[in-house]
């Protein structure tokens, strides 16, 4: 009896630790399971709050390969044998670039393809070429992966770069770079990426204003506007005389820029006083989608103090640009040209001398006497720079000795025939070095044939 009491006590002290047990078990697995929820509850806190913190973006979007804000930029290397342009992009690896040039340009030379790397470079090879000219660089879309990434017709894409065309919802994405006559072989170009200012608050409205900054060099007038039209608005300038008569070959034209800023760069051989430059729009040139959409396809809906009505009816826009020119009336055939307060006075040398001789002509007189009566006009202590040059012909060092004794016969000439003693003169000869066209045919070799008279000299 007594041991069957202490088998039942021992069974029940064992029915009551595991009892026990379990109890420790469910206590232990739900704390295990709190703590359990609790970690993925602050994982998933920590997902979301991974979720909803942007990445960082790159500090230059030109370096973020891919990026539908595009940017086409890099170098080029001008020598006198070879155009080398060392390109580089955000673009697609494999996307594909085209380059193309203006007709000044032999144009099959410098209409290439060029393969963007997995870095974003690309590279373009060209002839030399002397003289200006525009070179444009465009995304093409021919690669199904382009297409794919930046839209049908790019418009997915973004930047200072992205251009509208002529069909509405249809852009182009190029960059362009400017050859320049004036710089001396070998130079390096950037190509730029452009910086557009922010949209007047009446872009596109139809009461339409045109404001201009002018400036000039000693070949070009340059004119920068700002407007209200529309990107693409087809605007064009003609230089004209005081007598309202157009002066052949100094025109230019262009297309209104995506922030309403307008370049116009008008060639000049002479300018005299009363010259302007009325700028104009006309429907019959404007054919784009937008800008007809916007001004109707006959101007009828513009209205504003630039509208005007030609004689036929046609409706037009006309900003009249009036010149800065000094009151100067130097002979004929004596170009006068500017670049800020410096004025020059170009004489071909055919006018005062015989070939390779630096003795006046007879017939020189009248030249210099119309050259002599602007000088007297001139206030005191005003500085005159009197400079031969010659083409590239023959030898170097004989080319500038006869340049220095033909700037030398001149200043002789105005000295003993006017009173000039009021100003400040100095001759120089530069022979060959300083060409105002290209010595490659015999046109640009006449004109480097000279003598510059210079009032105010910049250097």
């Amino acid at each position: 009896m007594k041991r069957s009491f202490i088998y039942i006590t021992f069974f029940v002290l064992l029915i009551f630790l595991a009892g026990c047990k379990d109890t420790t078990n469910e206590e232990a697995n739900a704390s295990n399971a709190k703590e359990n929820r609790s970690g993925e509850e602050q994982s998933k806190s920590k997902e979301t709050e991974e979720q909803e913190t942007p990445a960082e973006s790159p500090v230059d979007y030109k370096e973020d390969i891919g990026n539908l804000k595009v940017w086409i930029g890099g170098e080029m290397i001008v020598k006198d044998d070879q155009i080398i342009v060392e390109g580089q992009s955000n673009l697609l690896p494999g996307s594909i670039i085209s380059s193309s040039g203006n007709s000044t340009l032999p144009i099959a030379a410098f209409m290439k393809n060029a393969e963007v790397q997995e870095d974003g470079s690309f590279r373009f090879e060209y002839p030399g070429y002397e003289g200006n000219a525009l070179i444009d660089f465009r995304l093409s879309s021919l690669g199904e992966d382009t297409t794919k990434h930046y839209g049908v017709y790019f418009n997915q894409v973004t930047g200072p770069q992205r251009y509208k065309t002529s069909q509405s919802d249809q852009y182009e994405v190029r960059a362009s770079a400017l050859l320049d006559v004036n710089k001396e072989s070998s130079y390096t170009l950037k190509i730029e990426t452009p910086e557009w200012d922010e949209l007047p608050d009446d872009y596109g409205e139809t009461n339409a204003w045109m404001d201009v900054e002018v400036t000039t060099d000693h070949k070009f007038i340059y004119i920068h506007g700002k407007s209200n039209l529309i990107e693409g608005t087809w605007l064009g300038g003609d230089l004209m005389n005081a007598t309202d008569v157009i002066v052949p070959f100094s025109y230019d034209y262009t297309n209104v820029n995506p922030d309403g800023s307008f370049e116009l760069k008008i060639p000049y051989l002479s300018l005299r006083p009363g010259m302007y430059i009325p700028i104009q729009a006309h429907a019959n040139q404007n054919t784009w989608e937008d800008v007809q959409e916007a001004y109707g396809k006959d101007f009828e809906k513009l209205e504003g103090d630039l509208l005007q009505t030609s004689d036929d009816g046609s409706i037009y826009l006309e900003k009249v640009v009036e010149l800065d020119i000094p009151d100067m009336e130097p002979p004929e055939k004596v170009d006068l040209t500017i670049a800020d307060e410096e004025v020059k006075m170009q004489v071909p040398d055919d006018l005062l001398f015989d070939f390779d001789e630096s003795t006046l002509k007879d017939n020189s007189q009248e030249t210099l006497d119309g050259i002599l009566a602007e000088l007297e006009e001139l206030e005191p202590d005003t500085t005159i720079h009197i400079n031969g040059h010659t083409d590239n012909q023959g030898d170097a060092s004989y080319n500038l000795n006869l340049s220095i004794e033909r700037a030398e016969s001149v200043f002789h000439y105005l000295e003993e025939h006017g009173d000039i003693s009021h100003l400040t003169i100095q001759t120089e000869g530069y022979g060959e070095t300083a060409p105002i066209e290209s010595n490659e045919d015999e046109d640009g070799r006449s004109k480097n044939r000279r003598v510059e008279i210079v009032v105010n000299p910049e250097g």
